[in-house]
């Protein structure tokens, strides 16, 4: 059965309507080649640049911040690996410390102990040579009530030689009692800094903690990715637009030939 040609083929007022299946045409080549903006609809292109338009300056924003976010990144993971350069290792560092006082503890109250037993020695000669040299006094004395110079002469010679041995064992004593006295005020010195430095000790191991975490949060941040994620964001972006366009774009033609419809029926 032929087609009926329309009444009005000739005029020039269908002529600025193009049939469904010229229109169609290109809005399919359109569409396979994703080249939306290539659409016969004015409309339609000027809603996508400027959508398009938008797209640009909302990504350049977030691009912006994004790179604001990584220098930041990089500024807290460099400020975090100065903190761990000069402490290198705090925690450690302060055990060792501490283990290195507790040897220097033993070793001063070793010498202390041997400057002791030294001093303990000296201190018997000394009051050895003390007693003989107030014996050979007395005997002296003794010998001299009894009329005997002679005794009494060799008596004082034995004391002398006594009381100058003893001299000279007190000033060694005295010297040694000096080493002593400031072995025994450094070993109370270094006791009371070991006692400080183990009070210290969960202070500094918990700051060292701290810069550990931040740097491994640092790191962590600065392996973030996020060109990969903005460009993904872009790339669902231009495909919901594409889809709002072929959504727009059909719903257009869809009306034309609604109208064509009409047209047709009204003057057949």
């Amino acid at each position: 059965m032929a087609t009926k040609a329309p009444p009005f083929a000739g005029l020039s007022m269908v002529s600025l309507r193009p049939t469904y299946s010229n229109r169609f045409q290109p809005l399919k080549s359109s569409f396979v080649s994703y080249g939306v903006g290539a659409l016969n609809a004015p409309q339609l292109r000027i809603a996508h640049s400027n959508r398009l338009r938008c797209n640009c300056q909302g990504g350049g924003a977030f691009g912006a911040q994004m790179n604001l976010f990584s220098r930041f990144a990089r500024i807290v993971k460099s400020y975090a690996n100065a903190i761990l350069s000069s402490f290198e290792d705090p925690e450690k560092i302060i055990e060792q410390a501490v283990l290195d006082m507790n040897n220097d503890l033993i070793k001063m109250r070793q010498a202390t102990a041997q400057v002791w037993a030294s001093q303990r020695q000296l201190n018997n000669k000394y009051e050895t040579a003390h007693k003989a040299s107030e014996d050979w006094y007395r005997r002296a004395e003794l010998a001299l009530t009894k009329g005997n110079e002679d005794l009494a002469r060799e008596a004082l010679k034995r004391r002398k030689g006594y009381a100058e041995n003893a001299s000279a064992l007190k000033a060694q004593l005295d010297q040694q009692k000096i080493v002593v006295d400031n072995l025994v005020s450094n070993t109370r010195l270094l006791e009371s800094k070991i006692q400080e430095a183990k009070s210290k000790k969960d202070v500094f191991r918990a700051r060292a903690q701290s810069a550990k975490t931040l740097t491994r949060v640092s790191e962590l941040v600065g392996d973030i990715d996020t060109s990969s994620a903005l460009h993904a964001f872009n790339k669902m972006e231009d495909k919901v637009l594409a889809m709002e366009s072929e959504a727009d774009a059909y719903s257009q033609l869809i009306t034309d030939d609604l109208e064509d419809s009409v047209a047709r029926a009204l003057f057949c």
